[in-house]
C-alpha cells in the first residue's frame, strides 16, 4: 500500500514539473557581449586581375563519336596561300606509278552535312542524323558540318601496308589542291578509307568540287580513282 502511494505522488510531481516546463515562456537569445573588429576594404589595385581563360578548338565532345573515324582538315591554312598551290604544282611533280590491277578502288560515297536536312529516302535521313549523333549545342554541331568521304578499296593480293591519299579542292579557295593521308597496316580484302572536310575549314573553304584518291605502296602509286573534273 505505501508502494502504490509513492508511486501515485512521484507521478504526480513529474505531470506538475511537465507541465511547468511547457507553459514556460521561452528564453530571450544572448545579446553577444563584443563583436569581431571590422576589416578595411583592400586599397584600390590590390585586387587580382581577372584572367583570360585561353580559347580552344572543338573538344572531343564537340567533334563527336563517328567523326573520330575519319581523317580530318577542320582548321584553316597556317600559312598564306602562295602561287604554289594556284598553279597545281601539286600535279606537275613528277610521281612514281606502277599501278597493280589487283588493287581496285569499286566504291567512292560522299555526303554533305551542313544543316539542311534532304528531303531524300530513310537511308540518307539517317545519315544526317548519325552524323550529327549526340550535338546538342550550336557549337557541337558547327563543328560536325562538313563533306565526308567514305572510300571502299580492295586488294587482292597479299597482305601489304599501304597509304591511302586524299587530294581535293573546295568551292572558295578554287585551283588550291589539299592532301589528306591515312596509313593503312596489313591490308587484305576489302577495307575503307575515312576523309572529311569539317569545322573551320568547311566554313572558309566551302564543300569539295575535285577529288583524287590513291592507294601508295611505299612511294609508288599502285591505284587511284579521281572525280571527272579533276
Amino acid at each position: 500500500m505505501r508502494f502504490l502511494y509513492a508511486a501515485a505522488v512521484l507521478l504526480l510531481t513529474s505531470a506538475a514539473v511537465s507541465a511547468q516546463s511547457t507553459n514556460a515562456p521561452p528564453r530571450a537569445p544572448k545579446t553577444p557581449t563584443s563583436l569581431p573588429t571590422p576589416k578595411a576594404e583592400p586599397a584600390e589595385g590590390s585586387y587580382a586581375a581577372p584572367v583570360d581563360h585561353e580559347k580552344s578548338g572543338p573538344s572531343d565532345m564537340d567533334v563527336g563519336p563517328v567523326q573520330k573515324h575519319f581523317v580530318r582538315a577542320s582548321a584553316m591554312d597556317t600559312e598564306p596561300v602562295n602561287d604554289d598551290l594556284y598553279n597545281n604544282k601539286a600535279l606537275k611533280a613528277p610521281e612514281k606509278r606502277a599501278l597493280d590491277k589487283r588493287i581496285s578502288v569499286p566504291l567512292i560515297h560522299d555526303v554533305q552535312n551542313d544543316g539542311v536536312i534532304a528531303n531524300g529516302t530513310p537511308a540518307m535521313q539517317y545519315e544526317l542524323t548519325y552524323l550529327n549523333w549526340g550535338a546538342v549545342t550550336n557549337e557541337q554541331l558547327d563543328a560536325r558540318h562538313g563533306h565526308y568521304f567514305t572510300i571502299t578499296w580492295k586488294n587482292k593480293g597479299p597482305a601489304d601496308d599501304f597509304i591511302a591519299r586524299f587530294q581535293y579542292r573546295e568551292v572558295k579557295s578554287q585551283e588550291v589542291i589539299r592532301t589528306l593521308e591515312q596509313p593503312m597496316a596489313h591490308v587484305h580484302g576489302a577495307v575503307r578509307s575515312y576523309f572529311a572536310v569539317t569545322g573551320d575549314a568547311y566554313s572558309h573553304y566551302g564543300p569539295i568540287v575535285s577529288w583524287r584518291f590513291t592507294i601508295l605502296k611505299g612511294d609508288t602509286v599502285v591505284a587511284e580513282a579521281k572525280s571527272f573534273i579533276w
